[in-house]
């Protein structure tokens, strides 16, 4: 009975009888002697001993130990028996080595871990946003709940249906990507005066991947590029893993202060400048027309790139929206990053860049290493939205609801806060960026709201130089009005547990 019970706990077999498959036993004894717990040369039970210790057919051993030696866990000696391989034997051993040492242990090769900013790091509480009690004040992202969910579903079934019917989905076919440039090509000249051509568009999955490509296309170690001095944390953390130097330029309520750039490129050449002009991230002002164009004089005289990002071009409210930067015919420096993924939300993964043809096929060839292609049902799905009009007229419905939620937003702030907070209305955007009077610290803020089930962004985090900013960026689009309300509420009721 002692050996029976060594036998089923040495191989981890647990109290299973007739359940005990060869691929158990097998698996027991890799277990055993990749531990250690079985040492080299140690003879094993014969077949028949085995078997009846274990309770299993003898065919069922037989087969274990011969697969096991073909794995070359085992080996069988002639009218000797069947023993552990030594070729498992370490030799000298530290005690460190043995098992119980191992189990704390870490991977054993040096590791390269990138420093991402606290932007990454502090989530919302995963388990409150799965059971729903969390509310989330995001940086402006659309509500999923407005989004036509038959007219998605009728166009992703025809896509499918013709993918598979034509053989868009073979690996290699491209001709559902080339569908989907031609169809933001038009889009982009009908909404943003971009004079562009399909040739000029390099698609990629998702805002991140694209600025990724334009950087490391751009950058060589050592190369100082521009951010202004609140930012987008995966933009600049891009740069600084890519091995760029992080300089800074203040931004006003007209934007960024473009006579600073002029300052920087005088002590050093700079490869690039990225900018969100449209609307600024994370303030939401927007570039003013005279520093546009000074900006991009400046690019001409001294040589450098523009990586435009224009996240949410087409949620504007009062008046007509800034053409891009990208858009002034006489350029030739700027390089434009947009998504759709503001317009039908997250999950639907479609980034682009659009630059100079030869800068698009690098792009492009850079881009295998990392994906050969792209969901081609989604693409083919998305050239037909935006060839409908489909997308355009979504814009325009929703954006009926967001301007209606901006208010909501701005009414229940000031009737909570007063003058303890600062904000301006953005002329478009999905979020707003509120500043706090000194009594009130933001850090403190954060924290104290996720007791109150509401996660917000402390404004440092924003930062690229780690500054304490004692602000907030409130996106209202993903939230109904109501939900609004009880957000802000919530948002008050941390205020007043932080006060310094």
């Amino acid at each position: 009975m002692v050996q029976i019970r060594h036998w089923r706990l040495l191989l981890d077999l647990g109290n299973a009888g007739a359940g005990i498959s060869y691929r158990d036993i097998v698996s027991g004894l890799a277990r055993a002697i990749g531990d250690g717990r079985l040492h080299p040369g140690t003879a094993l039970p014969g077949t028949r001993e085995m078997a009846a210790m274990l309770g299993v057919n003898r065919k069922t051993v037989i087969v274990a130990y011969e697969e096991a030696a073909i794995k070359g866990w085992l080996v069988s000696r002639e009218r000797s028996g069947t023993f552990v391989s030594s070729a498992f034997d370490r030799g000298a051993v530290h005690a460190s080595d043995t098992l119980a040492g191992r189990q704390d242990r870490l991977f054993a090769p040096p590791l390269q871990a990138l420093s991402l900013p606290a932007y990454f790091n502090e989530l919302p509480p995963q388990g409150a946003m799965r059971d729903h009690r969390m509310m989330y004040f995001d940086n402006g992202s659309p509500d999923h709940r407005l989004l036509p969910q038959a007219i998605l579903h009728r166009h992703y079934r025809r896509a499918l249906r013709e993918g598979l019917r034509n053989g868009r989905v073979r690996y290699g076919n491209l001709e559902s990507a080339s569908q989907l440039r031609v169809a933001l090509a038009a889009m982009l000249g009908a909404t943003r005066a971009l004079a562009v051509s399909p040739s000029n568009i390099c698609l990629t999955q998702g805002t991140q991947m694209a600025l990724h490509l334009a950087a490391a296309a751009l950058i060589r170690p050592g190369d100082t590029v521009v951010v202004e001095r609140l930012s987008y944390p995966p933009a600049w953390a891009i740069f600084q893993s890519l091995g760029a130097r992080v300089e800074v330029v203040d931004i006003d309520a007209h934007g960024c202060q473009v006579e600073q750039v002029d300052t920087l490129c005088r002590h050093r050449p700079i490869r690039f400048i990225y900018l969100t002009p449209h609307h600024q991230f994370p303030s939401t002002v927007s570039l003013r027309a005279d520093r546009r164009e000074k900006l991009l004089a400046l690019a001409a005289r001294h040589g450098f790139s523009i990586i435009e990002e224009d996240y949410d071009h087409e949620y504007h409210f009062t008046g007509r929206p800034y053409a891009p930067l990208a858009s002034d015919p006489r350029q030739r420096h700027v390089i434009y990053v947009g998504s759709l993924s503001k317009l039908l939300g997250s999950s639907f993964r479609c980034g682009f860049v659009v630059g100079p043809e030869n800068l698009v096929a690098t792009l492009e060839s850079n881009q295998y290493l990392l994906a050969t292609h792209g969901d081609a049902i989604l693409q083919k799905m998305l050239a037909e939205l935006i060839a409908d009009g489909e997308l355009r007229r979504h814009v325009r419905r929703s954006s009926k609801h967001y301007r209606q939620r901006q208010e909501v937003l701005l009414d229940c702030l000031q009737r909570s806060f007063g003058d303890r907070i600062s904000t301006r209305v953005p002329e478009g955007g999905l979020a707003l960026w509120v500043t706090f009077c000194d009594d009130i610290d933001v850090d403190a803020l954060a924290r104290q709201a996720i007791s109150e089930g509401l996660f917000v962004r402390n404004g440092s985090q924003f930062s690229p130089q780690g500054e304490s900013i004692n602000g907030l960026r409130l996106g209202f689009a993903s939230m109904s009005p109501d939900e609004l309300v009880r957000a802000v509420a919530r948002l008050q009721r941390a205020s007043l547990r932080s006060r310094r």
